[in-house]
């Protein structure tokens, strides 16, 4: 059962926790970053980041972060500033290293409770979702993800991006665009609600064990 100290430090508010981080209670970033860390590692992702980097970028934002605690002055929320600093992060990263860069797995883990064949077609759902956001180009795809997977609204988006509100809805609009088609062009009907072999099997057995009867 958690502490009340780490129940009441995981409701506290980012300004609350920050002063306090401020103020000499270093161990209090821990629950900056575990609330940050999914939606960090999504829009990594959305950069091009692959996987096995995806940590690095993580850590050194959060301890680039952490060292400017002191410059953070609470103009825009919290979240756009940890994330303008990973875009930084990103940004150099991909400058300096020439070799291709790959997206995947911006969506959100599967649960652990459902059924084989729900997690089989869910993953599928996943990997095509995946596969339609890697072609985009990456400006279109960073505001997707920061947008419609992160839930940010426009305001924070232009601060992330350091765009115009007019050009993130402009960019959204062609993300979608860009999607749709993607979708059309690559989706087959046989991966709309796909019936799995083994229910198929199932249902043509049961029917002929009862007419049998």
């Amino acid at each position: 059962m958690l502490s009340k100290e780490v129940l009441a430090a995981e409701s506290s508010k980012d300004e609350e926790l920050i002063q306090r981080i401020k103020s000499g209670e270093k161990e209090l970033f821990r629950f900056i970053m575990k609330k940050y860390n999914q939606k960090l590692y999504r829009i990594a992702r959305s950069y091009g980041m692959d996987d096995d980097i995806c940590d690095d970028m993580l850590q050194q934002t959060y301890i680039n972060a952490y060292s400017k605690l002191n410059q953070f002055e609470g103009r825009a929320g919290f979240s756009t500033w940890l994330v303008r600093i990973l875009i930084n992060e990103c940004v150099m990263y991909k400058r300096q290293n020439s070799k291709r860069i790959f997206i995947s797995d911006v969506t959100s883990p599967i649960p652990m409770h459902q059924n084989p064949e729900t997690i089989t077609m869910e993953k599928e759902a996943s990997n095509i979702l995946e596969k339609a956001l890697s072609s985009l180009p990456e400006n279109y795809r960073a505001v997707y993800v920061i947008r419609e997977i992160e839930g940010m609204n426009t305001v924070e988006t232009a601060e992330c991006l350091g765009i115009s509100k007019v050009n993130v809805k402009i960019r959204l609009h062609r993300a979608k665009q860009f999607l749709l088609k993607y979708l059309s062009e690559n989706l087959s009907k046989e991966d709309i609600y796909p019936f799995g072999n083994e229910r198929c099997d199932s249902v043509v057995e049961n029917v002929m064990a009862s007419l049998n009867k």
